[in-house]
């Protein structure tokens, strides 16, 4: 039998669910993942405190009709962002959060809960919509985001990057090393694998 593939540095996703013995939920989703707020709030509403924080339009109705005080929407993910900042500061310990999106808006979510002391146990993350990764350059120290293929020509520094599957939460970002570090100029064949 073949051991299956694992990087333990490569974050888990799951489908969204309710955790129970909470003090309150917060859900944050961005573009897609309104649909996976949509799913969550089919199984039920709970009777716990509700905040929706969402970033886009195309949900936004059907997930209004589940709330009944409503959900705040936001048109960009930095405005939406900065709300959950000044919320952060009203919410109970024992909050419950879900974050659904795309990769990049996970981990800046995700940095934003860090700072008041979230720990990552205690929220639910879903990827929807994108695969495409944010990539560090281990070279110049520069972050491309929406990279959708195995081999990344870096933004800054020009070097072909092999984007690994070794993941950063610290950056929110996977690493991208020179592919052409031992026999320059051989640069493999790229290749769409996070579309």
């Amino acid at each position: 039998m073949q051991r299956g593939y694992w990087i333990k540095s490569k974050p888990n996703y799951n489908t969204l669910s309710w955790r129970e013995n909470t003090l309150g939920h917060m859900l944050i989703a961005q573009g897609e993942g309104g649909l996976a707020l949509v799913k969550l709030l089919q199984q039920r509403c709970p009777v716990q405190p509700l905040k929706v924080l969402f970033s886009g339009e195309k949900y936004t109705d059907i997930l209004n009709g589940f709330i009944p005080e409503g959900i705040d929407v936001f048109a960009s993910d930095e405005e939406m962002l900065c709300e959950l900042k000044s919320q952060l500061s009203e919410c109970l310990m024992g909050t419950q959060f879900y974050v659904a999106g795309d990769e990049a808006f996970i981990w800046k979510v995700m940095d934003e809960l860090a700072v008041y002391g979230v720990q990552e146990r205690d929220v639910e993350k879903e990827l929807c919509g994108t695969i495409a990764r944010s990539v560090y350059c281990v070279h110049c120290k520069t972050i491309d985001k929406n990279v959708h293929h195995n081999i990344h020509l870096c933004s800054y520094c020009n070097r072909y990057l092999f984007v690994r599957d070794h993941f950063s939460r610290r950056l929110g970002a996977y690493m991208g090393v020179m592919v052409d570090a031992e026999v320059p100029g051989d640069i493999p064949a790229r290749q769409e694998i996070y579309p």
